[in-house]
């Protein structure tokens, strides 16, 4: 997720600011950016039936919040 939502975001954020030294974000204009993609899935591999499943935006901004938690909690 970090390098492919996430990533995407971020390039998104410095081509409409390409002016700035840095620039920060948080997590409600990250879900945001998701939510006003046209079509955005994952597909997830399920071991179960050696198949690939999409999963929707939801699962994504879930899955996303869960990576950023842990990392707060690594830096803390």
């Amino acid at each position: 997720m970090e390098a492919g939502v996430c990533k995407i975001f971020e390039e998104h954020l410095k081509r409409s600011h390409p002016n700035s030294p840095s620039i920060t974000y948080d997590i409600s204009q990250l879900f945001d950016f998701i939510d006003q993609l046209p079509d955005l899935s994952c597909l997830v591999y399920q071991k179960s039936t050696n198949t690939y499943a999409p999963c929707n935006k939801e699962w994504i901004k879930e899955k996303i919040y869960i990576m950023l938690r842990k990392q707060a909690g690594k830096s803390a």
